[in-house]
């Protein structure tokens, strides 16, 4: 207690000689001092930065779970539907290859309008065999040309057209098929001439077709035909259901 009783007397000594007005203001100072102090000195916290980081996270993910993630999506697949190198792809799942006779018809040129008339190409075939039966479609000329137009019931993307000849096969110049936007594509073209083989089933491949059809035109030029009008029993559309 020695040590601060020095000290102390000579607190109370200056004190004395100070102005009362002095001391007033130094009074003042001092709590003022306190009080600034007091107001800027950061706030302890009860909580660690690293708990209440932690705090945060947890209700960030919280308000996440209702926003269902791709991760969350796969994880929730069942094991038999997800996806292998062997499973089939998407663009292949579901589909359906549907064979299909016309099921009505027209042409720029017939004999009549019900015997070798366009209406004898719808349908499949029912021509006996080879020759000139009415039951197949005939232009009125045997040397001129015409166009056999035929509409299908199913939509498909095409992948072959079958055409069925019954007499004097292989004067097709052209066939086009028609989407359903109208626009033509052209799947087959070619010279024509004569093709022994009667009656002959003629295999046109469709490949790569994106778009959705169920219109065949057929266009035949006879104009080298020596043996009469190149007959049409049937058309066969082939492809996968649009």
């Amino acid at each position: 207690m020695s040590l601060f009783r020095q000290p102390l007397s000579e607190f109370r000594r200056l004190a004395r000689r100070l102005p009362k007005n002095l001391w007033a203001i130094v009074v003042l100072a001092v709590l003022a001092l306190v009080v600034i102090t007091g107001l800027t000195r950061p706030a302890e916290s009860a909580v660690s930065q690293e708990v209440a980081q932690i705090t945060l996270d947890a209700a960030a993910a919280r308000a996440n779970l209702s926003a269902q993630s791709l991760a969350a999506e796969l994880t929730l697949t069942p094991p038999a539907l997800r996806l292998t190198s062997a499973a089939p792809t998407l663009a292949l799942l579901g589909q359906q290859e549907i064979r299909q006779f016309a099921a009505s018809a027209r042409a720029d040129s017939e004999v009549n309008t019900l015997d070798w008339g366009a209406v004898q190409a719808a349908g499949p075939p029912n021509t006996p065999g080879c020759g000139n039966y009415r039951s197949a479609w005939s232009t009125a000329n045997p040397n001129g040309s015409g166009t056999l137009t035929l509409y299908y019931a199913q939509l498909v993307r095409p992948t072959a057209v079958v055409v069925y000849h019954s007499f004097n096969p292989g004067f097709i110049e052209q066939i086009t098929l028609t989407d359903v936007y109208g626009d033509q594509a052209v799947i087959y073209s070619a010279i024509p001439q004569a093709i022994a083989q009667c009656p002959f089933a003629q295999a046109i491949p469709v490949a790569d077709a994106q778009y959705g059809t169920n219109t065949v035109m057929i266009t035949l030029d006879q104009i080298a035909s020596i043996g009469g009008a190149n007959q049409i029993d049937a058309v066969e559309l082939v492809g996968v259901k649009y």
